[in-house]
């Protein structure tokens, strides 16, 4: 039997932040409806324009923090640490924003495009929840209340993503009469999305180890 390669959490934490904030801005410009978990953050960012996608992102993310906390009844000092993280994914995300924005669309090229960020989120989002360091928020609300309601990961990210694009599907035709960021590939996401972070989890689980480089960080994520 191959024996597994053993990476630290840390960095699989730190390349998922990466990837993913690299994946969002690229399905953007495929135009065929964004991210299920950015899809309310972009409808925010184009209704009060003022403040960037990766503002809204951080905004959006804080919420979702306050509401953890008011289910779970816990604060873990492992939040603070999300919460940086989750700074400097508004932040990377901004800027992969303005590099990605003069990408040609051509109709091959989207398709290209919003299959090659679905892949990337998925495999980041996979490396993430499964580095067993203290996640972006958006991961440890998911991944925290998996735990706490005990049930699948895939069910309730399936769960999130519906009411994400429910709101944002309800935003977007009050206030502009029409879909903005929201498409068919939005609808698509909404369903596939925890599978695929699934199927990646498993991919990975057969190759790798992930383990936390420091014990501190590690008992922080529990």
């Amino acid at each position: 039997m191959d024996r597994k390669i053993t990476i630290p959490g840390e960095l699989s934490l730190a390349a998922g932040l990466l990837l993913i904030s690299l994946a969002i801005p690229l399905m953007v410009r495929a135009d065929f409806g964004i991210s299920t978990i950015s899809s309310l953050p972009f409808v925010l960012s184009n209704v009060f324009d003022g403040m960037s996608f990766g503002v809204w992102n951080l905004i959006f993310q804080t919420c979702l923090l306050i509401i953890l906390v008011a289910i779970t009844g816990r604060f873990k000092t492992g939040y603070l640490i999300s919460f940086v993280l989750t700074v400097a994914f508004g932040s990377i995300l901004d800027i992969f924003s303005g590099i990605l924005s003069g990408l040609p669309t051509d109709l091959g090229l989207r398709l290209l495009y919003f299959a090659a960020s679905y892949l990337m989120m998925c495999l980041a989002i996979a490396m993430m929840v499964s580095s067993r360091v203290p996640l972006i928020i958006i991961d440890a609300f998911i991944n925290d209340l998996t735990a706490h309601y005990h049930v699948t990961f895939r069910r309730l990210k399936t769960l999130f993503d519906v009411i994400c694009l429910s709101l944002s599907v309800a935003i977007s035709i009050v206030v502009f009469g029409d879909l903005v960021g929201v498409g068919i590939g939005t609808i698509l996401l909404a369903f596939i999305t925890g599978s695929g972070v699934h199927a990646a989890n498993r991919l990975m689980s057969r190759a790798i180890v992930i383990k936390p480089w420091s014990e501190t960080l590690g008992n922080m994520a529990k």
